[in-house]
């Protein structure tokens, strides 16, 4: 048994837990005691594991790291995996822990559930990290937003497709870097490909479907971001400054890919306990 495989049986062994949200098991780790904690959110058909990297900052601070529904451990039924589902989810979790507010760190679709548990609970927020994520365009951006539909319809397509199997380990592929080497490429294909494929459209799907910031929305919550930069298109930053005011860090990452926290974790984690420290 590696020592990776070690690891990840004893935190299941000795940190795993069940909420249940909207009638669905939500399996999550804790981590340490607390009112306040770092809540980890991963991404589109990806599991908590994919946080393992960051072992030295949950094992540090009061954690939580959630398996969406649909994802990893967690229940995976016949639903809309809308973001609304998600951040209840993640509600579900802090409820029974009994965490009063979150740090939402939240990788790729785990940004838009972040903001979408912010609309849901504002005050259970102290802060957000968006990790090569995205904010989708709003109304004040109509054209970039029919790009959107259209980029949306194209995808739901191929998910719902025949040849699925094939286009996502594709589209996986190309989220990789020279830097991502080839054990995590293979926990990452495997996993990403081993979700259901009823999980895999409708989150996609639903994410996409998801309306960007309204005119004047913004959310008065220390932030931070981390992209690389296929993601950071033109417009990214100032749309992201614009939803979090206090954002206190915006740093483009040049070589890396998108999953970057897994590609150097030891960068990652400096970056994310530096923010961390300018929460009070």
């Amino acid at each position: 048994m590696t020592k990776l495989a070690a690891g990840l049986l004893l935190a299941r062994a000795l940190f795993a837990a069940t909420a249940v949200s909207e009638g669905v098991h939500v399996n999550y780790e804790s981590y340490g005691k607390g009112r306040e904690a770092l809540v980890f959110v991963h991404g589109w058909t990806c599991d908590l594991t994919f946080w393992r990297g960051q072992a030295p900052v949950y094992q540090k601070y009061r954690s939580l790291l959630i398996d969406l529904p649909g994802h990893g451990e967690s229940g995976k039924p016949e639903v809309a995996y809308t973001q609304e589902r998600f951040a209840r989810a993640i509600e579900a979790v802090m409820k029974k822990e009994g965490v009063d507010r979150g740090v939402l760190i939240g990788h790729s679709m785990g940004g838009p559930v972040a903001i979408t548990f912010l609309r849901l609970f504002p005050s259970k927020v102290k802060g957000v990290v968006m990790v090569d994520s995205f904010i989708p365009p709003g109304e004040s951006t109509p054209d970039e937003r029919k790009q959107w539909d259209a980029m949306a319809g194209k995808f739901s397509a191929v998910w719902r497709g025949a040849d699925w199997k094939d286009q996502a380990a594709k589209f996986v592929a190309s989220m990789y870097s020279e830097k991502t080497n080839a054990a995590v490429k293979a926990e990452i294909a495997s996993k990403m490909i081993a979700t259901p494929n009823h999980v895999r459209a409708s989150a996609f799907e639903e994410m996409f479907k998801m309306p960007g910031p309204k005119s004047g929305e913004s959310y008065d919550v220390p932030a931070a971001a981390v992209v690389v930069p296929s993601s950071n298109r033109p417009g990214a930053e100032e749309r992201t400054r614009s939803l979090f005011p206090k954002l206190s860090k915006y740093e483009v990452w040049d070589g890396y890919g998108h999953f970057l926290m897994m590609e150097d974790p030891a960068k990652f984690n400096r970056s994310l306990e530096e923010f961390v420290a300018t929460l009070k």
